[in-house]
């Protein structure tokens, strides 16, 4: 049996209740649906401000840094403690999703990050 989410199961029993004549539950089927999307919405911004927290904990961190470096060399010269912890494939994602604002260079077979 594939996987059914919480909002298909209501949809499912709703359509049962109302094949055996219970429309009395329409009402209170709907609402938990209803409390089900908000949910996913407040979620999903929470997650979402929480990553554009990190992105710009990331580029401060490399802001401070007076010459392009390694994600080894920042993670070793910040000054904030949470960015250092950060496993490198972390900050490497971080620096992706900045593309705009940091600058990627290859030397000698080594990223090198710098803002722009």
């Amino acid at each position: 049996m594939a996987n059914v989410t919480k909002k298909e199961n209501f949809a499912n029993i709703k359509a049962i209740l109302i094949e055996n004549g219970h429309e009395e539950f329409n009402d209170f089927l709907d609402h938990e649906v209803e409390l089900l999307s908000r949910k996913k919405s407040s979620v999903n911004a929470k997650a979402k401000a929480e990553a554009d927290a990190r992105m710009e904990k990331a580029y401060n961190a490399l802001a401070e840094m007076d010459k392009p470096v390694t994600i080894t060399e920042l993670r070793s010269l910040t000054s904030d403690a949470e960015v250092a912890e950060w496993n490198p494939q972390r900050v490497s994602a971080l620096f992706t999703r900045l593309g705009d604002r940091v600058k990627r260079e290859e030397i000698k077979g080594k990223a090198y990050f710098s803002v722009m």
